[in-house]
């Protein structure tokens, strides 16, 4: 039976429009995805289910698409999410096990989903979820672990996709073409006014007001921390090196530990392509995967890329447990620059470190710098790079922090898996902005309202240091 835009009530009467595609004979699995991008693009993938013997259902979110009510990114996903499973437990074809998937946005639900059922008592359970390059949260999505809000994603996201049912596709890449100077404009809180939406909505204006209060990162997530390990259920986390959200992917896969986790993590951006790289499809592995899950024998899964070895890696990811301190030779290194928010030159210092040994780097960099700022408030943008035999220079991880006046900043950059060769060079690039990715710095204590900016005075002292799986990497 097929079923398309069935209407399943939420708590607050809105409607959620719901494909329901049901094997011909009793299904032996269920998938649920929760999508803000339109459940139609998941058709062919429930009829492959469907053909399988699974019961597949996709669900609008919220004031999405054909679902009514109020679309407020990340509000009403708990709420919705419950509204389903209630739903569900009414219905007599719905199987035991259950697996919640999604990418991006979609695998916030898919958390917010697997939370709600399995936190109630229900004749089924979520006993997997199939974790893509998650969203779980505005402010893990809007802003960087700094704080600082994500500039450039926060227009590109809220331009195609505010304050409307469906999503302007294409709509920012197109005027950003025709106006390059778009996110220059000041104030932050008006730039959405630039592309014709209003500058009070609160999925604009709240990432924005979380940021400039500097509330606690992580606080609005859909799944807490100490709920996401609380869960007793299995997870396969799918990301990309070159994926903005490649944090919250190895913070799930290590936060989830009550049920067998597997991870694939490929040399991908967010939209994940390409799917296959030499003899690993990640496709093909997430169904292998998800059938052992309705078979009650779950699989585990490793697949991890390392770019410098240019190789799959099959053993488990784990951080480096020798800690290797890299300093500056203090006499060729400069330790000051000038930042200025509206010059054409973004003035940094740049470190290098030849590699004598060959090393694997894996876990998360970082890098300790005494700072002082004497005009107040200071960005801090850490970027590594490595540069091999040949002179290609590849960035690998980079990370921001903020200090005021005078202070010692640890600042933890992206996670990495990379081998590095005798003869390489590691570059660390120390900067004051990090624009158009981040907002910038104006100097006047309010990046969001300021529409002036003053110069500021940079200098520091400061180490970097690496998790290495064996070796030295450094001299």
């Amino acid at each position: 039976m097929i079923s398309l835009g069935v209407k399943i009530p939420a708590a607050d009467g809105s409607s959620l429009a719901t494909d329901v595609l049901l094997p011909d004979s009793s299904p032996r699995g269920l998938i649920v995805i929760r999508t803000p991008y339109g459940r139609g693009w998941h058709l062919a993938e429930g009829l492959e289910w469907r053909s399988r013997g699974i019961a597949f259902i996709c669900q609008d979110v919220r004031g999405r698409h054909d679902s009514t009510g109020s679309w407020e990114p990340y509000v009403h996903e708990r709420e919705d999410a419950a509204a389903l499973a209630e739903w569900l437990q009414d219905q007599p074809w719905t199987p035991e096990c259950v697996i919640a998937s999604g990418a991006s946005y979609a695998a916030g639900t898919a958390w917010a989903f697997t939370a709600e059922t399995n936190g109630a008592d229900r004749a089924f359970r979520a006993r997997g979820v199939v974790s893509k390059v998650p969203t779980i949260g505005s402010d893990r999505v809007k802003r960087d672990p700094s704080g600082i809000l994500l500039l450039a994603e926060h227009l590109a996201w809220w331009g195609e996709h505010g304050d409307s049912s469906s999503s302007r596709e294409g709509f920012i890449p197109a005027l950003m073409r025709s106006d390059s100077s778009l996110l220059e404009h000041l104030p932050v809180q008006s730039m959405i006014e630039e592309v014709g939406l209003t500058s009070d909505s609160p999925g604009w204006l709240t990432p924005i007001l979380r940021a400039r209060k500097r509330e606690a990162f992580g606080g609005d997530d859909l799944v807490s921390a100490d709920e996401l390990s609380e869960l007793d259920v299995a997870g396969l986390h799918i990301g990309g090196w070159d994926d903005a959200m490649i944090r919250e992917t190895l913070r799930h896969f290590a936060s989830v530990w009550r049920g067998p986790q597997s991870l694939i993590v490929g040399p991908w951006a967010h939209d994940l392509r390409p799917g296959r790289v030499g003899e690993t499809s990640f496709g093909r592995l997430q169904v292998e995967w998800m059938e052992s899950i309705f078979s009650a024998r779950p699989v585990t899964i490793n697949r991890v890329f390392d770019r410098g070895a240019g190789a799959w890696s099959t053993e488990p990811y784990v951080t480096g447990a020798n800690r290797i301190r890299l300093e500056p030779d203090r006499k060729d290194a400069a330790h000051s620059f000038l930042y200025e928010a509206s010059g054409d030159r973004n003035n940094c210092v740049v470190w290098t470190f030849d590699i004598k040994h060959d090393s694997v780097l894996s876990g998360t960099p970082s890098v300790e710098l005494k700072v002082h700022s004497p005009e107040g408030e200071a960005d801090w943008i850490v970027e590594l790079s490595i540069v091999d035999s040949a002179g290609v220079t590849r960035s690998i991880a980079r990370g921001a922090g903020v200090s005021l006046c005078s202070g010692t900043l640890t600042i933890d950059l992206d996670p990495v898996l990379h081998t590095v060769r005798a003869g390489d060079v590691l570059t660390l690039r120390i900067a004051g902005s990090d624009f158009p990715r981040l907002a910038r710095n104006l100097g006047d204590g309010d990046r969001y309202r300021g529409t002036r900016s003053t110069a500021l005075h940079q200098s520091f002292s400061g180490s970097l240091t690496l998790p290495i799986l064996g070796g030295t990497a450094g001299g």
